[in-house]
């Protein structure tokens, strides 16, 4: 069947509303939609040096494709664009943080800046999650809302992470903070984002004269300038949170219970992890999985297919054990008591699920033997 181009009545008006900034690249207003009553920032390319305007115009419909791969509360969303390639321009419309720059947020409102932290992790573990390296950390990038909300904006130099990838543009941007030994190989990664996060938060609290901070033994962890000493991954930042765990947060003898007598069955369905696997990251996928696994196990006593659990929680290789049993009513007890759980406490849940995975023996590049279960 041959494809039909689609015609879409293009033109719409929008109120201006004001200037919000000029940079080398473009121009950026504020605007609203009458019809729905919303205002949206809207991002003009426009160099401010014409030689600019055809060199540029390819990382400006990158950042178009970056944002268009995000959706978190704490990154700024994208939610149409326009892009005129004959005269190598365009326009982003993008959500408006109606806020200040965390520098300034954070001068004002100093008792927020561990939940702040929190938010900051947060967000850049979902850009990792997506292998995008956002690539210009600086205050001014890390937006506060008014209602409190971190917003990570302007992906202008971010990056898709691809393998062999030339890292000189990161490299050659004018950091705010001294740069890590990582310069010096070429090297610019998730572990070189979290050292910059790392200084600027620094920075926060020393400016601030903030002695409080809850989270300092783990932006201690992010500081070191040879990356071989520092932490290397918004994910493990994010684990080393939760298990920090939250005041007020509690959990009732029945509810360790019920994640005890499943975890403890799920950790018998592995034997040993290849060292590459990653973890199932959010509990939200976790429990569609598991959702799907106990709907064709629901009128058994077991679990007919191990392997269909043991997908729940690990993406990559590992090696299983066939003959692990996991009660249907054990599983059915954990989705309900988890499904009416908060984020905060879903989040502890699976990490100490984790922590149980964490133990297990790992290889690496193993050649397979008949005599050992299968690996998946």
């Amino acid at each position: 069947m041959k494809q039909e181009i689609i015609p879409f009545i293009r033109s719409k008006d929008y109120k201006f509303i004001k200037d919000i900034g000029q940079g080398g690249l473009g121009k950026t207003y504020l605007i609203e939609d009458e019809l729905i009553g919303e205002q949206f920032v809207c991002k003009k390319y426009i160099p401010m040096y014409d030689e600019h305007k055809e060199l540029y115009y390819d990382h400006f419909v990158e950042e178009i494709k970056l944002l268009h791969l995000l959706y978190h509360v704490n990154v700024v969303r994208v939610f149409n664009f326009y892009l005129y390639p004959a005269h190598r321009t365009g326009y982003i419309l993008m959500e408006y943080v109606d806020g200040k720059i965390i520098s300034d947020y954070i001068a004002s409102n100093p008792h927020r800046i561990d939940d702040i932290f929190v938010q900051v992790i947060g967000g850049f573990r979902h850009l990792e999650e997506h292998n995008i390296l956002h690539r210009d950390i600086r205050p001014e990038n890390l937006m506060v809302s008014n209602e409190g909300y971190l917003k990570i904006i302007d992906f202008g130099f971010g990056k898709k992470v691809l393998l062999n990838e030339d890292f000189d543009k990161s490299i050659s941007l004018n950091w705010r903070y001294p740069v890590p030994q990582d310069f010096s190989q070429k090297i610019y990664s998730y572990a070189t984002e979290i050292y910059f996060v790392g200084k600027l938060f620094e920075e926060l609290l020393t400016e601030n004269g903030i002695t409080g901070f809850a989270h300092r033994g783990i932006l201690e962890k992010m500081l070191p300038s040879n990356p071989d000493l520092r932490i290397g991954s918004f994910f493990e930042l994010d684990r080393l949170i939760i298990q920090g765990g939250s005041p007020g947060l509690e959990f009732t003898e029945g509810e360790k219970k019920i994640y005890r007598n499943f975890a403890v069955d799920v950790s018998k369905i592995y034997s040993k992890i290849e060292t590459s696997a990653q973890y199932v990251k959010e509990p939200a996928q976790i429990i569609k999985l598991l959702d799907e696994v106990y709907e064709n196990s629901m009128l058994e006593t077991a679990v007919q297919n191990v392997q269909s659990i043991s997908r729940c929680f690990i993406k990559g290789a590992y090696y299983y054990n066939n003959s692990a049993e996991i009660v249907v009513d054990d599983m059915a007890a954990f989705l309900k008591m988890i499904k009416g759980m908060s984020p905060e406490r879903q989040k502890i849940i699976i990490n100490n699920l984790w922590q149980r995975l964490d133990r297990l023996p790992r290889y690496t590049d193993e050649v397979y033997s008949e005599d050992d279960d299968l690996p998946f």
